[in-house]
């Protein structure tokens, strides 16, 4: 399985940025830089839509938050991906550079779930730069 998802990953262009398991990481008050930026500073809005809860009404407390997704049972994995953005886009083919790249963050409860959810977003992310681009081209 995991030779798999590694080969999967790897001929979809699709890297993980950063690995956040919640229930090992966040137990602690004192939260490693990934995850407090996350959470606390980035975009901490599509996190929680991601995770698919409301927010805690604290945002800047690293226990009310763990406290938050313990209650919850979210005790799976959040991770940043990132796939290159397709350029010179045709009907049947593009150019990929990771020059050029775009992330997005993914919770699920298992690593290998996450990863799968990823192989999605990213299918669905070529899919709409390759009709917006194909209709641009035929609008002229």
């Amino acid at each position: 399985m995991k030779e798999v998802m590694i080969d999967m990953m790897f001929e979809n262009n699709i890297r993980a940025e950063a690995i956040i398991h919640i229930p090992t990481m966040l137990a602690q008050d004192y939260w490693p830089d990934i995850a407090r930026e996350a959470f606390m500073e980035d975009e901490p809005d599509r996190i929680w839509e991601e995770i698919g809860i409301e927010p805690p009404y604290d945002l800047d407390d690293e226990g009310l938050i763990f406290e938050h997704l313990t209650d919850n049972r979210k005790f799976g994995y959040l991770v940043k991906f990132a796939t290159p953005v397709p350029q010179d886009i045709e009907a049947y083919s593009h150019r990929l550079s990771w020059g050029y790249y775009s992330m997005k963050w993914i919770y699920a409860e298992s690593y290998e779930q996450a990863c799968e959810k990823a192989l999605d977003w990213r299918q669905e992310f070529i899919d709409r730069k390759r009709k917006k681009a194909l209709e641009e081209k035929s609008n002229g």
